[in-house]
């Protein structure tokens, strides 16, 4: 009996050990934020992520907004997915979403609710900055060799301050002036040295922002250069606690407030709030 406990003991000991379950596709969605009020009868941008652990092969997801009863299909391009809806519907909307490989369909793993036509406004204890995820849309070093002031239209649903910028540099890595504009006028500007990659520039002095009012957060570069990202901002885009508008990426070559648009482009712009 005692040998055959050792015998059998050993055979556990080397035995190999079983391996783990495959990971199955999973989905996100990054924007809107949960709770977030967003508007009735205007377009929404959903936009989301998907992963397969270590397998990869993400080909679609599927998005619903009754409850799984219906599902659309979306590509999924690098992992990413994007879509426009219109709530139509005042009250809360609830978005799920499940994740394809070619194989498979994983289960939904995410449920993300928001309020169409609400005024929630979801709790907020510590600074945050805007998040702009990418899409499938290309995002590419524009050749511009130009001074232009590149800006990112927004509105915040609290009151509270935009303390920083944070912008993604490209191609040029010289100096560059942050801003911060309301209806045209300058509300504060802070110089800042070179920088690759992406850069956080801080206000010496916060600016006080109050709900319902229209900001643009932008930076001055003296020659292109620029990060951009086209055809992003096609719908409304709620993070709480930005509420960014369609075509919210704004640029001026005369040295003025940046109105003109293109394409709806994404200038890699991400203010940082206080609440």
């Amino acid at each position: 009996m005692r040998r055959l406990a050792v015998l059998l003991l050993a055979l556990v000991l080397v035995s190999p050990t079983p391996a783990l379950a495959a990971d199955g596709p999973m989905a996100m969605i990054f924007s809107p934020t949960a709770e977030a009020s967003v508007p009735l009868n205007e377009p929404l941008l959903v936009i989301g992520g998907a992963v397969n652990g270590e397998s990869g092969g993400i080909t679609e997801v599927d998005f619903s907004t009754d409850n799984g009863t219906n599902w659309t299909s979306v590509d999924a391009h690098g992992e990413r997915w994007s879509v426009v809806l219109f709530p139509s519907v005042p009250g809360p909307l609830t978005i799920l979403a499940r994740a394809h490989t070619a194989s498979t369909t994983g289960p939904v793993t995410v449920s993300r609710t928001v309020h169409v036509g609400g005024t929630t406004v979801p709790a907020l204890i510590h600074e945050t900055s805007l998040t702009l995820h990418d899409t499938y849309s290309p995002t590419v070093n524009d050749p511009d060799e130009q001074a232009v002031e590149l800006g990112l239209r927004t509105q915040v649903d609290r009151p509270g301050s935009l303390t920083a910028v944070i912008i993604r540099r490209g191609n040029y890595t010289g100096p560059v002036t942050a801003r911060i504009w309301s209806n045209g006028t300058l509300l504060a500007e802070q110089a800042a040295p070179g920088a690759a990659y992406s850069q956080r520039i801080t206000f010496s002095t916060p600016v006080p922002v109050v709900p319902g009012t229209d900001y643009v957060v932008s930076y001055v570069t003296p020659s292109g250069g620029y990060k951009v990202t086209e055809n992003y901002f096609v719908g409304n885009l709620v993070q709480t606690p930005f509420r960014i508008p369609v075509n919210a990426g704004v640029y001026s070559y005369d040295g003025g407030f940046p109105t003109d648009t293109w394409y709806a482009s994404n200038y890699g712009i991400e203010p940082v709030f206080r609440p």
